[in-house]
């Protein structure tokens, strides 16, 4: 089983041009079979690394492990492929299932590292309650039973820089979810325990003494009452009580009378979705009771490892904190964002519902999409893409101020084939594609384990954020939202910017007889996009068209260049500056050589020896040095029979000409192209002087 690793971004689809279209329904009629053999994923329990390395697919007691190499295609490409590494049956006990698994990468402790992660174990959750940890070869380091109800979800949070000086350090936490009962487990010390178990394993293995006795895990389990069913939970993690929720946390646990310390108590919040209710909102709470440690989870008490430490509470401490009530709706799902501010929550009425998690109220709610899936998008803005403001900077610190940070909501449909991203909280449809409706989406919410505030600075790993897997194409493929989609103001520049470049790529796609009028609006659009970066886009468009012809190209490259000098010096984008000066040098050198081949010139045409030199800057030696070597590469590439598909009556196209050639500085150089390409481009029409200037 293989399964191609394609990195498709969707960016040539037009974001934004779908606001009016949508997907036609799919038809009831079909065959059965071909569903079957298309839907198998959906049965499956599947799970990504987020460094997409290794991929989990397993099904009641078998799994596969699957991790990604380099291959060649039927095509001939070189592709990267997702190969079988291990495959086998996971279950140790009778009867028991795999009901969830999760891929966590572990950090490195070397300090060349790179960013990389050293290796990468796989959490399997069982129906009978064990959680067992393996390698990515399928060797069992550590299983330990935490509960005797089966494991209905496997959730990781890792370690994340906060963006403000007054959020709250999150710690890294596994937390496994039973029927009854939520179990976490720190980071930290799991992180340590999979190393020394890995340590043991592998001396154990070099010895040959199969009997490891693994250090049982330190966890913590949280008992959770009145609610009919839990089918999903989401760890917001530690939160920061203002004065007010103090008071209000303290007289839900002790009543009006209960005294107020002056540092507030460590809460972690929980949510979960289910029936009865809908939504919950617990806050678990650390107190000490005779010197040990007693964990509450408001409304219910919890347990400590395998000693039971129960204390009843008052009925109104027994109230949930917050609900979202509704006895008719069931909640299939939640999915956090990565700010831990928002939730997303799928329900069994086909809506997706979008949670403020700080005041436990529902925002906004998305209607028609039955049997979801759900992820987060966060994206950062890129400092050097924004427009300088004609304002007095002050004199020390920041002109630009921090990177603004805008998350979005990927959504799937299965049963219409649609993949959509939302703008939120209130923000519109920003994107929409056609793709399968037994794809699987994957949105991990976790990244490296073992990281912290640090070690996390100097490290850039290379992550996703959420992928597709297609299951018919066998296509792996992510998701990549532009920025500005966020600035959903009417006068934002960059979607002003954006509006520009589509009707020039409209415009560019007509044929008008018209040149001069084509030409006009394509000068006006360009000298009205303001950002540099999409003003270059602009014009590799525009250069890249074939419609065009060269006379309309040197025009607008030249009045593009024109206005750009004519800027102030602060104002103006060094880097289009100089792109705008090489593309022209190489419209002048193709203007230049095509009225040499106009001129009728022929590889037998006699040039004297000191003419070339001149226009060549070379002396006699250097110059017959030249002859000879390039009398002796074209002997050599005699055979050659490429041509090029749009050279019509010997005439290079400008595009052709643009993508094969780069300036830099007062050098004219080929890009990296294929020995036959080179000899095409050198031979072309046999003009001696343009094929000595290339070679």
């Amino acid at each position: 089983m293989a399964m191609k690793s394609k990195s498709t971004n969707w960016e040539d689809d037009g974001w934004g041009a779908w606001e009016e279209t949508e997907p036609q329904e799919p038809d009831e009629e079909g065959n059965t079979s071909k569903t079957q053999k298309t839907s198998w994923l959906q049965d499956c329990v599947l799970s990504l690394s987020p460094t997409n390395d290794l991929m989990v697919i397993a099904r009641e007691q078998k799994a596969v492990f699957l991790v990604p190499k380099w291959k060649y295609s039927d095509k001939g490409k070189e592709e990267m492929q997702f190969a079988v590494s291990w495959s086998g049956s996971l279950n140790v006990e009778e009867g028991e299932y795999v009901t969830s698994a999760l891929c966590i990468p572990l950090a490195s402790q070397k300090r060349s590292s790179t960013g990389r992660p050293d290796w990468t174990c796989i959490v399997v959750g069982f129906t009978s309650g064990y959680v067992r940890f393996y390698t990515e070869n399928g060797v069992l380091l550590l299983a330990q039973l935490l509960n005797e109800d089966s494991v209905l979800q496997l959730k990781c949070r890792t370690y994340e820089i906060p963006r403000h000086p007054g959020v709250t350090e999150q710690n890294e936490e596994l937390s496994i979810l039973y029927p009854a009962a939520i179990v976490t487990i720190d980071g930290f010390s799991l992180f340590q325990s999979l190393r020394a178990c890995r340590n043991q394993v592998a001396k154990a293995a070099a010895s040959g003494n199969e009997n490891i006795q693994p250090p049982p895990l330190a966890y913590k389990k949280w008992g959770l009452q009145d609610i009919d069913t839990i089918i999903d939970h989401a760890s917001i993690g530690i939160m920061t009580l203002s004065p007010f929720d103090q008071m209000k946390t303290a007289s839900n646990i002790g009543g009006f009378s209960a005294a107020i310390k002056n540092s507030p108590p460590a809460m972690s919040q929980y949510i979960t979705v289910g029936s009865n209710p809908f939504t919950g909102f617990f806050y678990a709470l650390e107190l000490q009771v005779n010197s040990l440690p007693l964990y509450l989870m408001l409304p219910v008490v919890g347990l400590v490892g395998k000693v039971s430490m129960r204390k009843k509470l008052p009925q109104s401490k027994n109230r949930r904190l917050n609900q979202l009530p509704h006895s008719r709706r069931h909640g299939e799902s939640i999915c956090l964002s990565p700010c831990n501010t928002l939730a997303a929550v799928t329900d069994d009425f086909g809506r997706v519902v979008l949670l403020d998690v700080t005041r436990g109220i529902a925002v906004r709610m998305w209607k028609g999409y039955r049997g979801a899936q759900i992820g987060w998008i966060q994206i950062v803005e890129d400092l050097h893409e924004r427009v300088p403001e004609k304002v007095d900077f002050p004199p020390f610190g920041n002109t630009q101020g921090p990177s603004r940070v805008a998350q979005f909501l990927v959504i799937y449909a299965p049963r219409r084939g649609i993949l959509e991203v939302w703008s939120t909280q209130q923000g519109p449809r920003v994107g929409a594609f056609n793709v399968g409706k037994h794809c699987r989406l994957l949105y991990p919410g976790y990244k490296i384990m073992g990281l912290n505030n640090v070690t996390s600075q100097s490290w850039q790993p290379q992550t996703y954020q959420i992928c597709l897997i297609d299951p018919v194409s066998g296509s792996v493929r992510t998701v990549n939202v532009p920025f500005h989609l966020a600035l959903s103001d009417k006068k934002s520049e960059r979607a002003k910017d954006m509006h520009l470049v589509k009707k020039l790529a409209a415009l560019l796609k007509t044929k008008s007889p018209n040149v001069d009028m084509v030409e006009k609006e394509i000068k006006e659009l360009i000298l009205d996009i303001k950002y540099p970066a999409t003003k270059k886009q602009a014009l590799e468009s525009i250069l890249a068209s074939e419609r065009l012809p060269f006379s309309c190209l040197r025009n607008i490259t030249q009045t593009l260049m024109d206005t750009l000098k004519n800027q102030e010096l602060e104002s103006v984008d060094e880097g289009l500056l100089q792109f705008c000066a090489s593309k022209l040098k190489l419209l002048h050198l193709y203007e230049s050589v095509s009225q040499l081949n106009s001129l009728g010139f022929h590889s037998d045409t006699p040039f004297s020896e000191d003419d070339l030199a001149v226009l060549l800057r070379l002396d006699e030696k250097e110059l017959l040095k030249l002859q000879a070597l390039l009398e002796k590469y074209k002997q050599e590439k005699t055979s050659t029979t490429v041509r090029f598909s749009d050279d019509k009556d010997g005439v290079l196209p400008v595009k052709t000409f643009l993508e094969y050639l780069e300036s830099e500085k007062d050098m004219i150089n080929i890009k990296k192209i294929s020995e036959e390409e080179s000899v095409a481009l050198g031979r072309y029409k046999d003009n001696l002087l343009f094929e000595s200037s290339l070679f």
